[in-house]
C-alpha cells in the first residue's frame, strides 16, 4: 500500500478567499447603489449626533470649554468608570439614571446650563442617549464629544480620579 501525501490546506484558504472577494465585488458593482466597501467610523459617529440634533465638540475644542468654563461637562459612563478617571469638573450620570428624573439627574442645575455630554469612546453610545434624554428633560443646550474619555486623553486632556 503506498503513502498518501497530503496537500497543504492554507492554498485552498487562499483561493477561496480571493473568490469570495471577487464574488463581493462583482455583486456590489451590480447594485444600482453601490456598498462602500471602507467607511469613517469617526464622521459616521459625528453624522448620528448631529443628526439628533447635538453640537459636536472635539477634544481640543473641548478643553477650550472646560478652560473658559463655558460648558458643565457630564460624564455618561457607570459610576465605577467615571470614579476610575474623568475630566475635571465633570458629573456622573449615568442613562440609567435618566429613569428617577430631573431633580436627581441634575441636581440644581437649570435647564438653560450648556451642557457637555461625553462617553468612552467613538463606540460608546451612551453619551448620545444620555444627551436625547437630557433633551427630553428640557435642557436644550447639549453638546456631546464623541471621541470621549479615550479622545480626551490622546489630545493631551487632563484626567481625575475619585
Amino acid at each position: 500500500m503506498q503513502a498518501r501525501t497530503s496537500l497543504p490546506w492554507w492554498p485552498g484558504v487562499v483561493v477561496l478567499v480571493a473568490v469570495s472577494i471577487m464574488a463581493a465585488w462583482v455583486v456590489n458593482e451590480a447594485r444600482p447603489v453601490k456598498l462602500p466597501w471602507w467607511s469613517d467610523f469617526r464622521a459616521e459617529k459625528a453624522a448620528q449626533t448631529q443628526r439628533k440634533g447635538f453640537l459636536t465638540v472635539a477634544p481640543a475644542e473641548a478643553r477650550a470649554m472646560l478652560v473658559a468654563g463655558a460648558r458643565l461637562f457630564v460624564d455618561a459612563r457607570e459610576p465605577a468608570e467615571y470614579e476610575a478617571g474623568h475630566i475635571p469638573g465633570a458629573v456622573s450620570v449615568s442613562a440609567e439614571a435618566l429613569l428617577t428624573g430631573m431633580d436627581s439627574v441634575l441636581p440644581g442645575v437649570e435647564k438653560g446650563r450648556p451642557l457637555l455630554v461625553y462617553c468612552g469612546d467613538l463606540a460608546c453610545p451612551k453619551s448620545r442617549d444620555l444627551a436625547q434624554g437630557l433633551k427630553e428633560l428640557g435642557f436644550a443646550d447639549i453638546a456631546v464629544m464623541p471621541e470621549g474619555l479615550d479622545g480626551w486623553r490622546a489630545a493631551g486632556g487632563p484626567v481625575e480620579a475619585k
